[in-house]
């Protein structure tokens, strides 16, 4: 396949927020509703910060649009104006390159099927990813996490907190082990974290997640048409 490493990487990150160690004590409460639908407009915020054994500190820090619409899920990376636009990428055989950052990311999920899409607008292409061709992608084939960031297990397993907020209808969760912290601020009402912190008690991994939603007024406009957009499939950038 022909793919950006360092890319899907960054993808990933965006994508799954939880340590990759086992969360200790499942005391899930129940009151998050994984059946619950409600459309929002969200600027997400991701911001991370390493310090590396050579002692050098690297901080990240990206937006994104994403938006709810019934049981469908859009994410699109915000490029600052002042990035120039991106040369298409083509390999050996003419294959231009799939990368998964440009355009908009679409999760549907329709009578219990999951579909799986990548809006590339400069092209107006829409590209179907198989499911076998998930793993590739960085995409675990979760429709509850790419709609409520995080799935019905990853929720069981955490335990509410004191930790005070001033906001109504939330609650904080945490789900520590012995070398990781994991804090959750989550939204009942429109069923979204709107805070997530992780990292390690040593202090030198913090990656923090904030979510801004706002009552959704119209869906994207490139959303609005896709349907207009040149179906291709991932095979078509396979070597």
């Amino acid at each position: 396949m022909i793919l950006h490493h360092k890319k899907i990487a960054a993808f990933l990150t965006t994508l799954v927020f939880f340590v990759g160690s086992s969360i200790a004590q499942p005391k899930g409460d129940g009151k998050f509703n994984f059946t619950k639908l409600v459309d929002l407009d969200v600027k997400m915020k991701t911001e991370t910060k390493v310090i590396g054994n050579d002692g050098v500190i690297r901080t990240t820090f990206l937006e994104e649009h994403f938006v709810r619409k019934g049981s469908a899920a859009w994410v699109e990376r915000i490029i600052p104006s002042m990035v120039p636009a991106k040369r298409k990428a083509k390999s050996g055989s003419d294959h231009e390159h799939f990368d998964p950052l440009e355009g908009a990311r679409l999760v549907e999920m329709e009578k219990g099927q999951l579909r799986l899409s990548f809006l590339q607008h400069d092209d107006k292409v829409r590209v179907g990813i198989p499911k076998s061709e998930y793993p590739s992608i960085g995409f675990d084939g979760s429709w509850e996490r790419a709609y409520y960031m995080m799935t019905p297990q990853e929720y069981a397993a955490l335990k509410p907190t004191s930790r005070t907020t001033s906001i109504a209808n939330t609650q904080w969760y945490e789900g520590d082990d012995k070398e990781n912290y994991l804090r959750i601020l989550i939204d009942f009402k429109n069923a979204i974290p709107l805070i997530i912190e992780r990292g390690n008690f040593i202090g030198t991994r913090n990656h923090k997640i904030t979510l801004s939603p706002q009552t959704l007024k119209e869906i994207p406009l490139e959303w609005k048409n896709i349907n207009t957009y040149t179906p291709k499939v991932y095979s078509d950038f396979v070597d």
